[in-house]
């Protein structure tokens, strides 16, 4: 790695910091994009989610926002000619490593690559600069920086390999962060939806009493099945009713209402 001034390493930290400020839940900030292509110094810089195994376009950020041509079809439709992929599979392009587009493909490669002529080219892309900062089997994180210019320097490199781990971590941090989320969110409008079923307990029948008992008991279908003297398909019909009537949707609601509610016939005893 070629020395960096301290004013790069500044502002490679400064992105640091602004990769984990905050408590949003957006993958890849515009504002550190923005930053990102400062630091290296580029016209328009992006952060994708690639299926590298097929060669697809999952989900893409790109800044300035007016460059983006990322739910464009035509793109979609060639986006899996990208050298990049390639490079992947064989090898050549490593995660947290960066590579030039020109690295993987010669130019007269490229001039054949609709990719290139009818979208990089037409919007003053000459060059690109990749890093894989993150994969797994199936899918990539990858930032891309495109320039007028051809090539990149061995600074540029640096810096955008010094990145890619942090970027990595902060955006496994902030998808954690959107499944906590997601599940707390999960987990209010199931306690909502006890709330709401807890008076209208005393709308079951018997049978269906019955049944939520045992259940509630930890039997199982064909254990109350036997001790009713019914069907397990009859014991799944008045299932059925009592999450139509409760408006529940499974049997973890249903416990946890039963568990919660003052109704003292319908919880199991020892």
């Amino acid at each position: 790695m070629p020395d960096l001034t301290a004013k790069d390493l500044r502002a490679v930290l400064d992105i640091v910091y602004a990769l984990n400020d905050g408590a949003d839940e957006i993958e890849m900030p515009p504002q550190v994009l923005a930053q990102l292509g400062g630091l290296v110094g580029c016209e328009v810089v992006s952060y994708s989610r690639v299926q590298h195994v097929g060669g697809k376009l999952l989900a893409a950020r790109v800044d300035p926002a007016d460059m983006d041509r990322s739910r464009q079809p035509a793109l979609r439709a060639v986006i899996g000619q990208h050298p990049g992929f390639a490079a992947y599979r064989s090898g050549r392009l490593r995660p947290g490593t960066s590579a030039a587009l020109t690295d993987l493909a010669d130019l007269r490669t490229l001039r054949r690559l609709p990719i290139y002529t009818d979208f990089y080219q037409p919007s003053g892309a000459n060059d690109q600069l990749l890093c894989v900062t993150r994969t797994d089997s199936q899918q990539g994180s990858v930032l891309a920086f495109n320039r007028e210019r051809r090539g990149f320097s061995a600074r540029d490199r640096a810096v955008v390999d010094l990145l890619a781990p942090h970027v990595s971590q902060a955006v496994q941090r902030r998808q954690r962060l959107t499944a906590l989320a997601a599940a707390v969110s999960r987990l209010g409008r199931h306690s909502e939806q006890i709330e709401q079923a807890r008076p209208q307990l005393s709308v079951l029948t018997t049978r269906e009493r019955e049944v939520v008992e045992h259940l509630v008991g930890g039997v199982t279908d064909h254990e109350i099945a036997r001790s009713l003297g019914i069907s397990q398909r009859t014991v799944h019909k008045h299932l059925e009713r009592v999450y139509r009537k409760l408006s529940l949707s499974n049997r973890t609601s249903l416990m946890a209402l039963v568990h919660q509610a003052d109704d003292p016939s319908l919880r199991a005893t020892g």
